[in-house]
């Protein structure tokens, strides 16, 4: 079994100039050809392994090894995503008894599912619309939308020079792989607009929005300012650029025991969409501003999992920049944060689970140098201790009460975070209340953290009964140069009730600040107007505003070569602050975002 976290594949073949696909935004030379898009010229599959479910993905660090190239068997496939990270696919059939102790914890894909007019006021972005100088409304910009896919015929997302798309790569589209995308389909502006000038326009860019999740952020982003329906996105002319993430695969699903309805995306598609929107900004000679509007509690919510890593990375170049949703965690009873000294040398954390659960995955993660003991007790009171010295093995835990068999990995240190992962899986847990039992060796006010899936992948009725609201920003919120959103109520100025809150476990200012994100007015698929609530959306405001700070600062040649990290700096500096508050703060981080005030301060 191979160690998929420092791989140098030693085929030069795979990256023609030398660089990765989503390398500085000023350019390197010719993009590398992708292998699978060589393999379809050549008559190979047709079915590239990005997309079949008879291939396993694992992230790997892409980059040398002191010990030389590393042995793969002949025929794996590789795809690179940029200059620190790049995918292998493996077939399934070489890896039966999949687990996570056979691998890097990193490597192993996470699973993320979405975050779920006045608005555009409260922002700040309204006034700067119509300012007799100023008049941003991000002409010249992109902001990319890489989610659940777009309406492509609402028109709210054309101008009079037809859609304002200016690329979909719908990736749940079989095959029609091109320079752009390994697998899936690339449809450019004027397939598009092709499309919408033909009776059936599906029949031509048969690429669909089903969920809708994906256009109500493009709207709230960059929707057409409709004075008679009373809506504007904050961008209403930026372009934008689309990606319709597919599903994740049945064996990771399966793996993370997800509910079989549950609507999750894996992280090298994520990882993949993200270089793709900023090679196509790149091509088209625009600053790009991504929104994502998906999370996951998976991970050591410190900014150590490939994706976050790689925003952090990109965010550094110019003319990028990245707004995340803070996550919807605040209330939902998914995080225990605990601690234990000399006074107190055990703690007891109780879960419920609820009836009819199939199955959960719960990581824990504790701080060095301390070494944890955890014994799990079941509702019947029956008690089975974890073992610390099976680091490289899965340990099965039967019950003989209950059928319920708990699989346990013991991490002392996970590679990335330098942390101690205990990572479960409860596979037909039984309903009540399942208790923990963590002491430690040198029980030193030594902390830690537990977390549950995060909404949408775990029943509602499975939550810790003392949990924490705290340290609830999902991944890659915690990505540390990227822009994450908390969302509030921006009629009364209140903090929506489920937005997660910070900071990291490390310290970090997570999240950066909050933006309007209840009760928004988006379109829906279809037609029509409804009102949706999520720090996505508070993510999409601010990719909106990040367009027009883009098109001041870029476009008309202020800065010019203003960066992600400038664009944060920037809204954190004139984010609005209350006075009785202590900033930053765990709920608001800098404070409430207001794009005006920043262009007052300049003054």
């Amino acid at each position: 079994m191979f160690d998929p976290e420092d791989y140098e594949p030693g085929h030069e073949s795979e990256r023609t100039d030398g660089k990765g696909w989503a390398g500085e935004r000023t350019g390197s030379g010719k993009e590398p050809k992708s292998v699978f898009l060589r393999m379809q010229q050549e008559g190979g599959e047709e079915a590239p392994p990005a997309q079949s479910e008879d291939y396993m993905n694992f992230i790997v660090k892409y980059n040398p090894n002191v010990l030389g190239p590393a042995d793969f068997p002949s025929g794996e496939r590789f795809q690179v995503i940029n200059d620190l990270y790049a995918v292998i696919y493996e077939p399934l059939e070489r890896n039966p008894d999949f687990e996570i102790s056979s691998y890097s914890y990193n490597s192993i894909p996470k699973c993320y599912t979405c975050m779920d007019a006045e608005a555009v006021s409260a922002s700040g972005a309204a006034r700067l619309h119509d300012h007799p100088y100023l008049k941003l409304r991000g002409r010249g910009t992109a902001v990319a939308i890489i989610d659940s896919g777009i309406d492509y015929r609402n028109p709210l997302f054309r101008d009079g020079n037809g859609s304002r798309i200016l690329c979909i790569w719908d990736q749940t589209i079989p095959g029609g792989a091109s320079e752009l995308a390994s697998f899936g389909r690339v449809f450019t502006k004027a397939e598009i607009d092709a499309a919408l000038e033909s009776e059936n326009p599906l029949e031509a860019v048969p690429s669909v929005d089903v969920g809708g999740h994906g256009t109500m952020l493009a709207g709230a982003a960059a929707g057409n300012t409709v004075s008679e329906d009373g809506f504007s996105g904050a961008a209403p002319e930026a372009m934008l650029i689309v990606v319709r993430l597919k599903p994740a695969k049945k064996y990771l699903r399966e793996f993370y025991l997800l509910p079989q309805d549950a609507e999750v995306f894996q992280e090298d598609d994520i990882m993949m969409a993200v270089s793709f929107a900023i090679r196509c900004a790149q091509m088209h000679g625009v600053p790009l501003s991504v929104c994502l509007g998906v999370g996951t509690n998976q991970g050591a919510h410190q900014g150590c999992s490939p994706l976050s890593q790689y925003l952090a990375f990109a965010a550094g170049f110019s003319q990028n920049a990245f707004s995340i949703a803070a996550g919807n965690e605040g209330a939902a009873r998914h995080h225990y944060q605990g601690v234990f000294n000399e006074s107190e040398p055990e703690n007891i954390v109780d879960l419920r689970v609820g009836e009819d659960t199939y199955g959960f995955t719960m990581e824990f993660w504790g701080y060095p140098p301390e070494v944890y003991t955890v014994s799990l007790q079941s509702p019947t009171g029956e008690e089975l201790e974890v073992s610390t010295s099976l680091r490289s093995g899965t340990q099965n835990l039967s019950f003989v009460f209950v059928e319920t068999r708990v699989q346990v990995n013991y991490v002392l240190m996970e590679r990335y975070s330098g942390n101690t992962l205990i990572y479960f899986r409860f596979r037909n847990p039984a309903p009540g209340i399942w208790r923990l039992k963590i002491s430690g060796r040198d029980r030193k006010n030594s902390r830690y953290h537990i977390w549950l899936p995060a909404r949408g992948m775990i029943s509602p009725e499975t939550y810790f009964l003392e949990s924490s609201p705290y340290n609830t920003v999902t991944s890659p919120g915690d990505a540390a140069e990227a822009m994450t959103a908390a969302a509030y109520r921006h009629r009364d100025d209140s903090l929506y009730l489920e937005s997660s809150r910070g900071f990291t476990p490390n310290g970090a200012v997570k999240p950066n600040f909050a933006a309007p994100g209840v009760d928004i007015r988006v379109p829906l698929p279809g037609g029509g107007y409804g009102e949706a609530s999520g720090s996505s959306l508070a993510a999409a405001q601010a990719a909106g505003i990040t367009a027009l700070l883009f098109e001041w600062a870029i476009v008309r040649g202020n800065e010019p070569y203003f960066s992600g990290i400038s664009v944060k700096n920037f809204l954190q500096r004139s984010a609005r602050r209350e006075e009785n508050l202590t900033y930053p703060n765990r709920e608001w981080g800098y404070g409430r975002l207001d794009l005006y005030r920043a262009f007052e301060l300049l003054t």
